[in-house]
């Protein structure tokens, strides 16, 4: 077994754990979504463990392939973002963002980038705006 997975389970089931200490003093209501959370990660950090018992170590990662300057370029572009988001807002800047960073990531179809992006900007704001009340950044100027 990989003793990096072994590390990172362990301290994800730890983070699950504390989730749900923490979740404790939260009212019935409350605590259901953090504890759900934190059910879900001990399964599949327990699954994970099972999984890798039976994996060879082999090189996963190769530090002279990695491609330094598409690590730049998402950077710079994440920062960007984070900077217009409180300008121009979440619906805007969201799928803009997520378009560019996959045109940088891979090469591929815009169309199906274009609705990919879309469609995860409107999963995450009908899942924060209209299920869980959080409010989003919004237009500012």
């Amino acid at each position: 077994m990989k003793r990096g997975s072994v590390i990172a389970g362990l301290l994800v089931l730890a983070l699950a754990i504390s989730v749900w200490i923490g979740s404790a003093s939260f009212t019935p209501e409350s605590a259901f979504f953090p504890r759900a959370v934190a059910v879900a990660m001990i399964v599949l950090t327990i699954l994970m463990l099972i999984e890798n018992r039976s994996v060879t170590d082999e090189i996963v990662f190769d530090w002279a392939q990695f491609d330094y300057g598409r690590t730049a370029k998402v950077f710079a572009i994440t920062c960007v973002y984070l900077v217009m988001l409180a300008y121009v807002g979440f619906l805007i800047t969201t799928p803009i963002c997520l378009v560019i960073l996959m045109h940088v990531m891979e090469k591929g179809d815009s169309k199906l980038k274009l609705i990919s992006a879309l469609g995860t900007t409107a999963c995450i704001y009908f899942v924060f705006e209209a299920m869980l009340d959080v409010p989003l950044p919004a237009w500012s100027f």
